[in-house]
């Protein structure tokens, strides 16, 4: 369980540091074919590569989005676990975009809790 924390924060951090074309396509309502590969930035950190890497080849349609069945057999738990809060529509899969928008839910909530303490 305590590498739970570092895969959880690896997966998320991939997603807010990628700017991912599948996002903006998602965003944008381009659905016509699947999403073209996105340039590795420089400040990019090896996890998160590793974690859009691991969501495309979980993504078997290439339409990026992903569905609980595929984060399932592609072996992406922190997916699986968190889906339903993940597909916050409810659309029955999730885009790095959403993933993105998960994390960022979740660090302000980390944020915010920490603030209370104090």
């Amino acid at each position: 369980m305590s590498r739970m924390p570092s895969l959880v924060q690896a997966g998320l951090l991939a997603c807010s540091l990628a700017t991912s074309p599948a996002a903006a396509q998602v965003a944008g309502g381009d659905l016509s074919g699947p999403p073209p590969a996105p340039a590795m930035q420089p400040q990019q950190r090896p996890q998160a590569q590793r974690f859009i890497e691991r969501f495309r080849a979980a993504n078997t349609t290439g339409d990026g989005r992903l569905t609980l069945a595929q984060a399932q057999a592609g072996h992406m738990p922190m997916i699986v676990r968190h889906f339903d809060a993940i597909d916050a529509q409810h659309k029955g899969y999730v885009t790095l975009q959403d993933i993105q928008a998960y994390r960022q839910q979740m660090h302000a909530a980390r944020e915010s809790g920490d603030r209370s303490t104090n």
